[in-house]
């Protein structure tokens, strides 16, 4: 008989025990959809917005990462004055968790093709998700003066290159291998 309420209160000890650890679980993956994929994000059209909101200039990078089990977005932007300003916004709130203002006089040599962009950052994402709507998951001005956009499309990723003086795509790679 003592055997029985041993056994008995072991494995109700251990029911209780798993359900606590699966309530755990389920609470971390709240703001991610299936296969890891971020679900209910600000769109990154929305997060510029509050990062020039914030602090002005244009967009000349963004890019989505998850940091502290968490999604955000990096952002760079440049001012007028050539003050470099990146600013980190919670992805799923919007709330701006960080700004760092730098100057912006580089002693690196450009090369001249980076100061023949005739379109924006803004217009080469459009130009990528007009080709292949998706998600945007990053997007910058490469030192080779074209644009690099990356997409979040279903479960696949797609990596463009927009040409930075005629908006047209000149490479596109879709990533199938999302595990």
């Amino acid at each position: 008989m003592m055997k029985r309420k041993l056994l008995v209160g072991s494995i109700t000890g251990l029911l209780v025990l798993g359900g606590a650890i699966g309530a755990g679980a389920a609470s971390n993956t709240q703001d991610v959809g299936s296969k890891g994929k971020p679900a209910d994000l600000i769109s990154t059209e929305k997060a510029e917005e509050i990062a020039i909101e914030e602090v002005g200039g244009k967009l000349k990078s963004i890019e989505l990462e998850k940091e502290d089990g968490h999604f955000v977005y990096d952002i760079e932007l440049m001012r007028e004055d050539n003050q470099k300003i990146d600013l980190e916004i919670n992805a799923g709130s919007g709330r701006i968790i960080k700004v760092d203002r730098k100057d912006g006089h580089d002693d690196d040599n450009r090369s001249s093709k980076n100061q023949e962009v005739t379109i924006s950052l803004d217009d080469a994402i459009s130009a990528a998700t007009k080709d292949t709507p998706g998600k945007v998951k990053e997007a910058e001005l490469d030192d080779d003066g074209y644009y690099e956009i990356e997409l979040v499309v279903g479960l696949n990723d797609v990596e463009m290159k927009i040409d930075s003086n005629s908006g047209k795509i000149i490479e596109k790679e879709t990533d199938t291998d999302n595990d």
